[in-house]
């Protein structure tokens, strides 16, 4: 098995929190359950009747392991460090997605003016009309504004990889783009199959899947610290994920005093453009990635998922997500929420 490992300070690069004076951390492992598929699916009961977190390593026991997409939609590139999206998904360029687009605030503009010069001097009329819809989205904001939201086709996000390999050698930062939360219902039927609700949840709760989700985009990724209204199965199917968790009273404290130093009032329980950018997202992430200690008065739990790995998330368990690695390659997950 496969031991879970503490993020390396060297990964700490994408924000400059205030300072601010947060309960220092201390980081422990969530426990890993066994590998064999019937002890598998009893820990997996257990957890979740204790409602604590549990993580599936990737053996052909994990739920990962049953989903056809893991082995279908990627694919390893030549320089065996990254990957990039399958021949599979070719018929599905043209499928329309919701993205995210985190300008970051060293250089990012001189990316992403990059990235849509290079789409708009393009001899595809396709890459034009994606070089108009990036631009259509980035022109509506706000002075300063960081984060963006549009509608495009999947073909933007294979352009977002092929500029990010391009571009790994200069100093600019890689264009981040997230398909993020995007319901796989919306998926064409094909790729719906290729996903489907791993078995295991019929057998625990009332085997109700409440609503299920993509996460499909380029390096960094990051989601807040922020909780769910019910348990959540995470499956890791490219690349890797580092997650933090804290149980509900600890995570609620912790989220409260963020809010108060805003003087504000955050929605927790929802993935919300407020916390993606500016003051909240720094607080955010100072509170939850940074001033650890071994001697913390905050246990906060962590672990890191690779390809066919898989998380439980308790219901109300607090936790904030984001990618291992930086470097503008390829990531996804999906996840079930269910009751």
């Amino acid at each position: 098995m496969k031991s879970p490992r503490v993020l390396q300070s060297a990964q700490r690069w994408v924000f400059r929190a205030r300072q601010t004076s947060f309960p220092s951390l201390n980081i422990t492992k969530v426990c890993t359950i066994s590998t064999r598929a019937a002890a598998d699916e009893l820990s997996f009961k257990e957890s979740f009747k204790a409602e604590l977190p549990c993580v599936f390593t990737d053996t052909p026991a994990s739920p990962t392991y049953t989903l056809p997409a893991l082995q279908k939609w990627f694919k390893q590139d030549d320089d065996g460090t990254s990957s990039s999206l399958s021949s599979y998904l070719d018929p599905y360029h043209q499928w329309m997605f919701p993205y995210e687009l985190m300008k970051p605030t060293s250089r990012g503009s001189e990316s992403i003016t990059l990235f849509h010069d290079s789409l708009s001097n393009s001899q595809d009329a396709t890459d034009r009309s994606l070089a108009e819809a990036v631009q259509s989205a980035i022109s509506g904001g706000f002075h300063g504004q960081q984060f963006f939201q549009l509608h495009a086709p999947l073909k933007l996000l294979i352009k977002a990889l092929e500029f990010n390999k391009a571009q790994r050698r200069k100093a600019y930062p890689p264009i981040q783009l997230y398909i993020a939360q995007s319901l796989l219902p919306d998926l064409p039927r094909p790729l719906q199959n290729d996903v489907p609700t791993p078995e295991i949840l019929s057998r625990v709760g009332r085997g109700d899947i409440y609503s299920s989700s993509i996460w499909l985009g380029t390096e960094p990724t990051y989601t807040p610290l922020h909780r769910d209204p019910n348990p959540n199965l995470f499956c890791q199917l490219c690349s890797s994920k580092v997650v933090r968790l804290l149980p509900p009273a600890t995570g609620h404290e912790l989220y409260h005093q963020v809010q108060m130093t805003l003087r504000g009032s955050g929605n927790s329980r929802i993935r919300s453009t407020e916390m993606m950018e500016g003051e909240e997202r720094e607080l955010l992430h100072g509170a939850v990635w940074e001033n650890e200690d071994e001697t913390g008065s905050t246990e906060i739990q962590e672990v890191t998922l690779r390809a066919g790995d898989a998380l439980f998330i308790p219901k109300g368990w607090w936790h904030s997500i984001k990618s291992e690695r930086f470097d503008g390659n390829l990531n996804g997950s999906v996840n079930w929420w269910f009751r």
